[in-house]
């Protein structure tokens, strides 16, 4: 899937993969590009070659994070990357061509950043724990403190992820969600004592207003994972045994 609001930016590749075209077999059929949960690593590879060659990207370029529902990003703005996968972090801003900034999701919400203006690129992994630590507005502050952005001139697009449908929490997160002032309007009550519906996707497009972004740079594909599990790897709707399907962004 790709954004209509990025399609029209000529010097990035991107796209919010579906969990379909790969060599995976279930219960990870078959995009899978996740090795943490269980599938082989020849597999892995494999899938990895088909999206290069799908999209003419550099099979040696891609760069990940092990997504560890925290807020640490990593800054990559010009120097050669040492690594390939970033421990103990949870986004990739970057303003090198070349390089495939990668986040995996099945229900978290992928979020890519733009700034057209100075060419920065980000990849920001958001679930319920980095989204109540403040992760989108994180991202916006490295942009602007690292690369001097304007946060007007960034654009948010935020992928398929499971939707306020889907996604009940408990007290653990509500209370975590609800240190942050606002926070109660991402939440519906269900009738059951201690249980919500939580809007992921509401509670990332408010912090990335709050940091300064623009109404109109902002898109959601408002697609839930959970509700097209024949299109997606969703964590809740599939269980712990499932895939991770990439969403990735580069510069030309």
């Amino acid at each position: 899937m790709e954004s209509i609001a990025l399609r029209e930016c000529d010097f990035i590749e991107h796209a919010f993969c579906t969990r379909w075209g790969g060599v995976s077999q279930a219960p990870f059929s078959n995009f899978n590009f996740s090795m943490q949960v269980g599938d082989r690593e020849g597999n892995i590879e494999q899938n990895r070659e088909i999206l290069a060659g799908a999209f003419h990207l550099p099979l040696g370029g891609f760069l990940t994070v092990q997504q560890v529902h925290g807020d640490k990003i990593a800054v990559i703005n010009g120097d050669v990357p040492d690594s390939r996968c970033y421990p103990g972090y949870d986004g990739i801003i970057s303003n090198r061509q070349g390089l495939v900034l990668a986040v995996k999701t099945a229900d978290c919400l992928p979020i890519f950043l733009v700034d057209a203006k100075k060419r920065v690129i980000g990849a920001i992994h958001a679930g319920w724990r980095g989204t109540a630590m403040g992760i989108a507005a994180r991202a916006v502050d490295v942009f602007v403190k690292k690369f001097c952005s304007s946060p007007v001139d960034i654009m948010a697009v935020i992928g398929p992820s499971i939707g306020p449908c889907c996604y009940e929490v408990d007290e653990k997160v509500f209370n975590a969600m609800t240190e942050r002032r606002g926070n109660m309007d991402f939440f519906k009550e269900t009738g059951q004592r201690g249980k919500w519906m939580l809007d992921l996707t509401m509670a990332n497009n408010s912090q990335l207003r709050e940091a300064g972004l623009l109404p109109g740079n902002i898109a959601s594909a408002m697609t839930c994972t959970s509700c097209n599990r024949e299109k997606f790897f969703s964590h809740r709707g599939d269980g712990a045994n499932t895939g991770r399907q990439i969403n990735f962004l580069m510069l030309h």
